[in-house]
């Protein structure tokens, strides 16, 4: 028998943009019901730079999405503090880059407002060591960085904490509808296949470069763009400020200091699957070329991996620009009521990373809108808690209501701190790079969705340090399984898909220390532990 839930909006998209949606409809008191195919941010939404934009990049080809992006800029700093790094921004004019372009991007920064402030080359030389010594120019921007596994957890985490629910794991698999309007959706587990018929006024398609798929479930025609971008992470932060090229938009211009690594890309190439994440290593060499003007020892710096994600990017006649370069990056908002004739049904997508709340709030205003609420949005004021795992695990002491509220928004296991905190080994780093402790992974270990070491990863780093899991990996699988987390023949699946990820990403960049440890990964799990043969028996 089906499960049937009702709600009045679904949201169908896990990534920023989707949890931006949900939290402003439960804080205007909406009913909403979150559905992800995956893991919350799993796609588009981490596989990027975590660029928090000052808007300077588009100033000159993109007013508006310029304008967009230093608005949402300074609401983020005071709304999402656990999530933003304030590094600040450093363009820069090497030899050979346009003279005539350095100009109008001063002016056009000026003329909407967006702070720049030239500053002499020997104190950019003095704040930023590893800068080409030939550098002509520098300006300061208002660039930042944002994490965004902890910012799609702490605004979902908020969101749940008003009311609202989440299904990650759960793929739409139909769009239902009466005559011309929406009635709801059908959504399929993915570790089950159980399916849950949900029942809604509205339903908000947010799913990115996915967004197109989901579309046709509801027989709407929907054009996307996507353009697939390649970046590399360097194994320490050797830059304060995020570093940038001042000239027209292009590859290979940003390097984006977070947490203690430096994200270096990106490249831009369309393809027709938005679950193309392929890795090139002539793309990538091409790309640390296109990087040496402005960091001339890029080379000689060790990279720990490679990953890509894809762009989600719209236009309405898409043969326009095939090429996707020269879209604009504001967001689209679109009334399938007015576009197709379909009521019930919105998509929200392109846009950035930067402008996602804003994005939410445009939507849920024409949500609102047809639902007949009159509440207005508040996400622009309100500050999100920010739900960090290792500062909850050390506040042992805080209500038992406020412990409720960080679960709830994965479902974690049903445990009280104190338990956990009691058991064996649970101050033991599972992962030594990013000091990740058995307590802090367990935590976030939902109840019914299965034992998943990429999911644990987004929400404690796990892995992400210079080994890239070798040891933590197969810690982490061994654990769960002596504590009767999961199987072993599971276990055994998840460690294969995990190491096998982590290798695709070493391999494209694997050099001198990052080939050493690709080696070493491969001899442990390949021929100490025969895991391949052994997990892919049970694929």
């Amino acid at each position: 028998m089906t499960k049937l839930i009702e709600t009045d909006v679904i949201v169908i998209g896990g990534g920023m943009t989707g949890a931006g949606v949900l939290r402003d409809l439960a804080a205007r008191g909406v009913k909403a019901v979150l559905v992800e195919r995956g893991d919350l941010g799993s796609g588009t939404s981490t596989r990027n730079h975590g660029l928090l934009h000052s808007g300077c990049r588009y100033v000159v080809r993109d007013e508006d999405a310029a304008i967009e992006s230093y608005h949402e800029n300074l609401i983020l700093k005071k709304t999402l503090p656990g999530a933003i790094d304030e590094t600040g921004g450093l363009y820069v004019k090497v030899p050979g880059d346009d003279d005539d372009y350095v100009k109008l991007w001063v002016e056009a920064n000026r003329k909407v407002g967006i702070p720049v402030e030239e500053i002499p080359v020997a104190k950019a030389l003095e704040m930023e060591p590893f800068l080409s010594k030939d550098i002509e120019a520098a300006f300061l921007t208002p660039d930042g960085a944002l994490d965004p596994f902890v910012m799609v957890v702490d605004i979902v985490a908020d969101a749940v904490s008003r009311g609202a629910k989440v299904l990650t794991y759960h793929k739409a698999v139909k769009i239902l509808k009466s005559q011309n309007r929406v009635t709801g959706a059908v959504v399929q587990n993915s570790i089950t296949g159980e399916e849950i018929e949900i029942r809604a006024k509205m339903v908000v398609n947010s799913a990115g470069p996915w967004s197109g798929q989901v579309a046709s479930l509801a027989e709407v025609p929907l054009h996307m763009i996507n353009n697939r971008g390649m970046l590399v992470i360097f194994a320490h932060r050797f830059n304060k400020h995020g570093i940038f090229r001042l000239r027209k938009p292009g590859d290979a211009e940003a390097f984006i200091p977070t947490r203690n690594v430096t994200l270096f890309g990106t490249t831009g190439i369309n393809t027709d699957d938005p679950d193309d994440t392929s890795l090139d290593r002539q793309e990538m060499i091409g790309m640390l070329r296109e990087g040496m003007p402005l960091v001339p020892k890029i080379f000689e710096m060790r990279l720990i991996r490679a990953f890509s994600g894809n762009r989600p990017l719209y236009q309405e006649n898409g043969a326009d620009d095939p090429s996707g370069r020269n879209v604009t990056r504001g967001m689209a908002l679109l009334d399938h009521q007015n576009r197709d004739g379909l009521e019930g049904f919105i998509t929200i997508t392109g846009g950035k990373l930067t402008t996602f709340r804003y994005m939410a709030e445009k939507t849920v205003d024409l949500v609102c809108e047809k639902l007949g609420v009159s509440a207005k949005c508040t996400t622009h004021e309100e500050v999100v808690p920010h739900r960090d795992a290792k500062e909850f695990f050390k506040t042992v002491d805080m209500a038992p209501a406020a412990k409720n509220k960080i679960r709830q928004w994965a479902g974690l296991r049903a445990k009280s701190i104190e338990e956990t905190m009691k058991k064996e080994k649970v101050n033991t780093p599972i992962c030594e790079c990013e000091q990740v402790t058995w307590a802090e992974a367990e935590s976030v270990i939902p109840e019914n969705e299965g034992f998943n070491i990429e999911g644990i990863r987004r929400r404690t780093r796990l892995g992400m340090g210079p080994c890239q899991g070798t040891f933590c990996n197969f810690r982490m699988a061994a654990v769960a399984v002596e504590k009767g987390i999961t199987s072993a023949k599971e276990a055994s699946r998840e460690l294969y898909h995990s190491v096998m990820e982590r290798k695709k990403g070493m391999g494209v960049v694997a050099t001198g220390e990052t080939a050493k440890q690709l080696q070493m990964m491969e001899a442990i799990y390949r021929i100490s532990l025969g895991l391949r043969q052994e997990a892919e028996a049970h694929v």
